[in-house]
């Protein structure tokens, strides 16, 4: 019933998933009350054409590598409505998503995505309040509907926190912006199931006027987004720093993205949850990007690393591109993916997918 109500209301838009290059119907104005509710939907459908399998009948599992057969999948989903009026704006999304590898857990239900209300009290100074976007990595908090290949980086998707629930404030002047918040480590929208705690910090600054939190747009636009980060998590049975850099340039179609960070995890004496690592572990990700703008045609080629100090290293290389088309409501993709991972598995992936959207 839930999915048919917000269907109702979305009509046939589709749109995406964070704060940074959101689609919607650009202001659909409530008469009197200056008001703007913007449906919210995208659907993201891969097709596996080739999977490098050593067994038949089940894939090594590893970072980066979802343990895909040949057929055709839901990545992700999301169904909602987002808007603004005077000083306060909120986003409310539902949705599901395919695991990123065979280490991260599935969202087979429809689940709350998003669901934040935000107010700016002062010129430049934003107050959010609910279950958003921890502030750290870029690449991680590009909305994934603006993403060439449709998921991110190995070091992006399991260093950075994700979404949780939470306060952040953040503060803009000219081209630069300070955010930081304090968010709940675990639970959902009613609580902290394992009562950790994490508080995170982002300072970036942007030149120009191309969007540095997308790769496609205004060809002619020139853009620059330098941005720094940290986090530390307190959580029952692992205390988690992190701290990262990324930039963003984008010139004349093309585009570049290197985003990388770096983590120190640390069990902790517990016996009331279990350990997400059984000694301190170091882990390093990094994540370089590189597109142009053809045409309709964005081809592209992403080159990103993981290393975790107990499990090894693993490196990707993936190669391919993206057709947008119907004012970039919908895209068509494919490219192949090489890993290399230590010790050497025969992983390779080539892969087909679609992206409808507002």
């Amino acid at each position: 019933m839930m999915l048919l109500t917000t269907l109702a209301l979305s009509s046939t838009a589709l749109a995406e998933d964070s704060k940074h290059g959101e689609g919607g119907c650009d202001g659909c104005k409530m008469k009197g009350l200056g008001a703007s509710i913007d449906p919210v939907a995208m659907a993201q459908v891969w097709v596996t054409a080739y999977d490098m399998d050593t067994d038949a009948q089940a894939d090594a599992t590893g970072y980066g590598d979802p343990e895909d057969d040949p057929g055709v999948k839901l990545k992700r989903l999301r169904l909602g409505l987002t808007g603004e009026t005077h000083k306060w704006n909120y986003r409310l999304v539902i949705g599901t998503a395919a695991p990123y590898d065979g280490l991260e857990r599935g969202e087979e239900d429809l689940g709350v995505v998003d669901a934040w209300i935000g107010v700016q009290p002062a010129k430049g100074l934003d107050i959010r309040v609910g279950q958003d976007k921890v502030p750290f990595s870029r690449d991680q908090l590009m909305g994934a509907g603006e993403l060439v290949f449709t998921e991110r980086g190995i070091g992006s998707e399991h260093i950075a926190p994700d979404r949780s629930l939470g306060l952040s404030l953040a503060y803009g002047m000219g081209g630069g912006k300070l955010t930081a918040g304090a968010y709940n480590a675990g639970g959902d929208l009613f609580g902290d199931e394992a009562n950790g705690k994490t508080v995170a910090g982002r300072l970036e600054w942007d030149i120009g006027k191309a969007n540095t939190y997308q790769t496609w747009g205004d060809k002619d636009a020139f853009g620059i987004g330098i941005g720094g980060n940290g986090f530390y998590t307190m959580g029952v049975a692992t205390d988690t720093w992190a701290a990262g850099g990324d930039i963003m340039v984008r010139a004349k179609g093309l585009s570049l993205l290197v985003d990388g960070a770096v983590s120190h995890i640390t069990p902790t004496n517990t016996d009331i949850d279990s350990s997400e690592v059984f000694a301190e572990t170091d882990r390093m990700g990094l994540t370089a990007q590189l597109s142009y703008q053809v045409r309709a045609f964005e081809p592209a080629v992403r080159y990103s690393m993981f290393n975790d100090s107990t499990l090894g290293d693993y490196k990707q290389v993936l190669i391919g591109g993206e057709w947008h088309t119907a004012e970039d409501h919908v895209r068509i993709g494919a490219g192949y993916q090489l890993r290399l991972e230590e010790p050497a598995v025969d992983n390779d992936t080539a892969r087909l997918w679609a992206q409808f959207r507002l």
